[in-house]
């Protein structure tokens, strides 16, 4: 089955003024302009968007709406984070020569002091086992997280979108469409990387060459920080199911004139999200002390399954939002 989008008007990829027909195969010569918002135009900055409350209401009911994929969805991230976190845990046991639960136990005790003379010459007694398969268990472990997270970004993303736009598709497409949005997803994380480790860099390099450029550079970091709030969850939207275009251009692009008003609809949604999340974990950390080490395992597992489906909560919210703002689906 192809995965190419449907014959349809898309916005040019070579020139956003312009709608070109696409075939279902390839872009035509037909093309027409536009049609320009003037509200938007004339500086209302809220055009398009729905309200913060009636989005947080939208996002609860998609959810709700969309239940079964997205229980599906955050079931398969759920154990590959298991997955991912056991072979971490195994990886790190060999590398430490089966002196993990040790060490645990250790720095786990009551008062525990790492400048403690005893702790200290346990610590540099230790033995490190570097060998191969131990790191390439490491590194799967890691891969599991990396690609689980990536995978349900792109698939719940895609199943808000489908119901936005009433297009039916099952759990089963969405899951195989979205796999093949995981690279994209990664090269979007590798490329948020670099950009922190080059802002990083700058700031040591300023600290230890002239600390008095950190003054206006401070702003300028915090204000970037401020910026990517808004544009990395447009630009993971575009990555998962948007056109095949620089998704993080793309992000900007789609913000620029209403960035405010979308800052200001995702801290909201951040702190209902936020606040759930403090509730349960509350909770769960009361319920997992009173009982034994059993209630406490059960405890942390609700909040792995509390945390996923928050997740996904807040990716139908910028999906929602996505969309609101004009951004394009296949």
């Amino acid at each position: 089955m192809s995965d190419l989008p449907p014959a349809d008007w898309y916005t040019d990829p070579e020139d956003e003024s312009q709608y070109r027909y696409w075939d279902g195969s390839s872009w035509t010569e037909h093309r027409a302009p536009r049609i320009i918002d003037t509200d938007a135009e004339a500086g209302d900055a809220t055009v398009g968007l729905r309200s913060p409350t009636k989005l947080v209401a939208d996002t609860f009911s998609l959810t709700g709406r969309r239940w079964r994929p997205c229980v599906a969805v955050a079931l398969i991230y759920v154990l590959s984070q298991i997955a991912g976190v056991v072979l971490l845990l195994v990886a790190a046991n060999n590398i430490l020569m089966g002196e993990l639960g040790a060490i645990f136990d250790r720095v786990s005790q009551p008062g525990f002091d790492a400048s403690d003379p005893e702790h200290e010459a346990y610590f540099e007694s230790l033995a490190f086992d570097l060998a191969p398969i131990n790191l390439v268990l490491a590194l799967l472990g890691l891969l599991a997280l990396w690609i689980a997270s990536n995978l349900m970004q792109a698939a719940v993303t895609r199943i808000a979108l489908s119901d936005l736009h009433d297009r039916a598709v099952t759990t089963s497409d969405t899951l195989r469409q979205a796999m093949r949005r995981v690279p994209r997803l990664m090269g979007v994380d590798l490329i948020v990387v670099a950009i922190f480790l080059l802002a990083a860099a700058a700031m040591v390099l300023t600290l230890i060459g002239a600390p008095l450029l950190l003054i206006p550079l401070i702003p300028a970091f915090i204000a970037g920080a401020v910026y990517a709030i808004v544009v990395l969850p447009m630009a993971y939207a575009v990555a998962s199911a948007g056109p095949r275009t620089w998704s993080l251009p793309y992000g900007a692009r789609l913000v620029r004139g209403r960035f405010w008003a979308t800052l200001g609809r995702l801290l909201l949604v951040v702190l209902v999200l936020f606040a759930v999340s403090l509730a349960v974990g509350i909770v769960s950390t009361l319920a997992g002390t009173s009982g034994g080490t059993a209630l406490e395992l059960v405890s942390q597992l609700v909040q792995t399954v509390v945390s996923a489906g928050l997740a996904v909560v807040g990716i139908v919210a910028a999906a929602i939002l996505y969309d609101d703002l004009g951004g394009e689906s296949d």
